[in-house]
């Protein structure tokens, strides 16, 4: 081969290496603007996501805040229902207690009245006396109060009229003259109606 072909073949490669070069660096160049692309999107996407999965995370926050909201409003209902639950078990306790224990606080009153008119001894007197006031602060203690009557208008919510008493007061008339037998309350609930004489008009 002589030197004209030679190079002739030379510059025929060169041309080749070149054109293939360039055609690489133009494919380089176009991959690296598609990955370019490509890599611009990706966080779009990722930022798509977790704007959905931080949806998601509000709703299941929210969802348990609804929830905790629920528990705490049912455990306040419960402790509620709870406590008064027990101050009835309590107070409907004191009542019975009490009510059992009204008929021996009449019989101490009639033992006193007896012991008064039949002229007893002073210590025996003194002594029932005593017993007596224990009895009644006893009540008192657990919130027993005594029904007022004598008066009083009478109210057939605490009272039981069993006679009526002819009056010339016109402001006695429809009220309470004379008490029977003791009435008490604990609160609002009833131990016992008071018996009572009511003043009628003469």
């Amino acid at each position: 081969m002589n030197f004209k072909k030679e190079t002739e073949v030379n510059e025929t490669v060169d041309e080749k290496i070149n054109e293939t070069v360039e055609q690489n660096i133009d494919e380089n160049i176009d991959g690296n603007l598609e990955g370019a692309d490509e890599a611009e999107m990706q966080p779009e996407e990722a930022l798509a996501k977790l704007a959905a999965a931080y949806a998601n995370l509000e709703q299941e926050k929210q969802a348990l805040e609804n929830q905790l909201l629920r528990l705490q409003a049912d455990f306040d209902n419960f402790r509620r229902r709870t406590r008064t639950e027990k101050e009835e078990w309590n107070q409907n306790n004191t009542a019975n207690f009490c009510g059992e224990l009204l008929p021996v606080i009449d019989n101490f009153g009639r033992a006193l009245q007896a012991l008064k008119t039949t002229g007893a001894e002073e210590s025996h007197l003194q002594g029932v006396e005593m017993i007596a006031r224990q009895l009644g602060e006893l009540l008192i203690n657990k919130g027993v109060e005594k029904i007022a009557t004598v008066g009083e208008p009478f109210d057939p919510n605490w009272h039981e009229a069993i006679a009526q008493t002819p009056v010339e007061d016109e402001e006695m008339v429809g009220k309470i003259t004379a008490e029977i037998q003791a009435g008490y309350r604990l609160g609002n609930k009833m131990l016992r109606v008071a018996m009572v004489q009511v003043g009628v008009k003469q």
